[in-house]
């Protein structure tokens, strides 16, 4: 049995992960990954059958700091905005100070001009932290259920 409050913790950092992507405080996003971690986001077809490549592979924080600052400062792509919906929480584990979990995501991306469309759905795959400060995401695999990816995926899954 799971206890309620590590999983009012998982589901505080959850929070503030789709805060953070969801109402433009992308700064805010790499401090809620450990210094040494992995986000990397995933086809299901490239993950079921164990292939490397990945549509985005991040490996520290810093590299997470840098996507952000490319993302304002070179990146031009059409505003939009996403609404993650998360469903389906499970802990599968706890080794540690460590928690196995997974969960079910659905990002509704809304454009400037009101058009609205889903524009991922899949399966976080994560390793978290737990730590009195607070939990922190020692990795983040994202499943994306679909292999058609946007061109220019910009925002964070």
């Amino acid at each position: 049995m799971i206890d309620e409050k590590l999983r009012r913790q998982i589901e505080d950092l959850h929070t503030r992960y789709i805060r953070a992507i969801d109402d433009d405080c992308l700064e805010d996003w790499p401090a809620l990954f450990t210094e040494e971690c992995l986000y990397k986001i995933v086809t299901r077809e490239n993950f079921d059958q164990h292939l490397p490549l990945a549509v985005m592979d991040c490996r520290s924080r810093g590299m997470l700091e840098d996507r952000v600052t490319g993302l304002r400062k070179i990146n031009f792509f059409e505003p939009h905005r996403y609404s993650h919906q998360i469903s389906g929480l499970m802990i599968e584990s706890v080794e540690g100070i460590i928690a196995n979990c997974r969960s079910n995501y659905l990002v509704v991306r809304t454009m400037a001009e009101g058009t609205m469309t889903i524009f991922s759905a899949g399966t976080y795959l994560d390793k978290i932290l737990l730590d009195p400060a607070g939990a922190k995401f020692e990795e983040r695999i994202v499943v994306a259920d679909s292999r058609r990816i946007e061109t220019l995926l910009v925002i964070p899954l």
